[in-house]
């Protein structure tokens, strides 16, 4: 049968999040406080009951594999990187610019021909697209997948694994995710549901 429960991870804390500046590298690794708050999410996950046993994916991205490491370990099985599930490319326009500025010249983010996104990047409906597509072979299987991501990647993929509007979704911050925050769904016949949301209750201290 089709996985019916599907659990969302952000990586933990890297230096470019403690900057606050978009577009981090590739191998941009987890920090000391972020290697803390894998453990934690990992610690958190490995206390939970699984049946069917759970599956851990990860975007190709270091901090991503290095936070689903820490959770495969914990739970005693692998990680599978899926391309797909990795940040959204910004495109130079908007890399090394400030988280803030997603807020203060939102207005950008409206392109020509009616896109939603980055100039010279992807549109939020691309980047929607492709971490759907990563996620269907997981969520055909038997396990339950467990799969670490980015923050804004996470944010897009919601709107249409919820039926929601991507516009009206990417900023409301009730579905922005702190590092190593976490999101439990559950599927209702067609429909996925939120069971919690961007929770991050699990984690040492707050995050950012």
């Amino acid at each position: 049968m089709p996985a019916d429960r599907l659990f969302l991870v952000r990586h933990g804390q890297t230096a470019s999040n403690v900057a606050q500046t978009l577009g981090a590298s590739h191998d941009d690794p987890l920090d000391p406080t972020g290697e803390a708050q894998a453990r934690a999410v990992a610690a958190h996950l490995a206390g939970l009951p699984w049946d069917p046993p759970a599956a851990v994916y990860a975007s190709p991205f270091r901090r991503a594999r290095q936070t689903a490491q820490a959770i495969a370990d914990a739970l005693g099985v692998g990680v599978t990187v899926l391309p797909g599930l990795q940040e959204i490319e910004v495109g130079p326009h908007w890399r090394g610019r400030p988280y803030a500025h997603l807020v203060t010249h939102a207005q950008e983010l409206e392109l020509p021909g009616g896109a939603f996104g980055f100039a010279g990047g992807e549109t939020l409906s691309g980047v929607a697209d492709r971490f759907l597509a990563a996620l269907q072979g997981p969520l055909s299987g038997p396990d339950t997948p467990i799969v670490v991501s980015h923050g804004g990647a996470l944010t897009a993929a919601l709107a249409p694994l919820l039926g929601l509007d991507l516009r009206a979704l990417w900023p409301d911050r009730r579905y922005a995710h702190a590092n190593a925050a976490l999101t439990e769904l559950r599927r209702m016949g067609p429909e996925w549901q939120v069971i919690r949301l961007a929770d991050r209750r699990h984690l040492p201290s707050p995050t950012k």
